[in-house]
């Protein structure tokens, strides 16, 4: 009869606990994403004020795979909440399309490729819209844009999947960026909904190291102020 009646008297404390007490209160992330409408895709080319000077480039065939030719720029805004994040990695994966050159009187085609770079951040402070920023040279602009005639275009007008995913410290985030999640399938048929997976996909050949940071690419160190602190890999 004891053991009964302390039972009872236990399992009333336990309904009196509140929830966030008796499970421990779930603590907000300190890195969340920006909403869709913020990110910056842009083709681009390298400021006059960065590029002059020096020997004068060389002339090349397709003067668009040149260094003159347009970059690939991707911001992706985040926040954070803590007074410093002593570390944040984001790896980004983006869909591209490479041009498979055909033999001599045939037709070029092209295959499903992911585009894959990392950047890293050190000492990020409290901010409410910080940029994470990766690149895509001119040269694999015009290799990875597929053979629809403007097919870069569909990059710089998000009709094409990108992915961004963060970790802490080295410890992977909840949250990530997705430009299709709210979308059933994207415009070229991946992503969305329907295919959240669109990253691991089978039938991609992933490209490592095809996205390159900014202290990589021409426009450091002229837009270093956009960036967080960047931490070699």
């Amino acid at each position: 009869m004891k053991i009964r009646i302390v039972g009872c008297i236990l399992l009333g404390l336990a309904i009196l606990v509140p929830k966030g007490i008796a499970q421990g209160k779930k603590e907000k992330e300190n890195l969340e994403f920006g909403k869709l409408q913020d990110l910056e895709i842009s083709l681009t080319t390298v400021p006059d004020s960065v590029g002059t000077g020096g020997k004068p480039a060389v002339i090349l065939a397709d003067s668009k795979a040149s260094q003159d030719g347009r970059w690939l720029r991707i911001d992706v805004p985040f926040q954070t909440k803590k007074k410093i994040t002593p570390e944040l990695k984001f790896k980004f994966y983006l869909e591209g399309y490479e041009v498979v050159e055909a033999e001599e009187g045939g037709k070029s085609t092209e295959k499903f490729v992911i585009l894959s770079g990392e950047a890293i951040y050190r000492d990020v402070p409290k901010g409410d819209k910080h940029f994470a920023g990766i690149f895509l040279p001119p040269g694999s602009v015009v290799r990875f844009s597929g053979t629809k005639p403007n097919g870069d275009m569909d990059w710089s007008e998000k009709k094409l999947n990108l992915r961004v995913e963060a970790l802490e410290g080295g410890a992977p985030c909840e949250s990530f960026f997705d430009l299709m999640a709210e979308k059933e399938k994207g415009p070229s048929g991946r992503g969305g909904k329907k295919d959240p997976a669109w990253h691991k996909s089978p039938e991609a050949q992933e490209v490592v190291g095809a996205l390159l940071v900014v202290q990589e690419t021409p426009f450091w160190p002229k837009d270093y102020k956009r960036y967080p602190q960047p931490k070699k890999p």
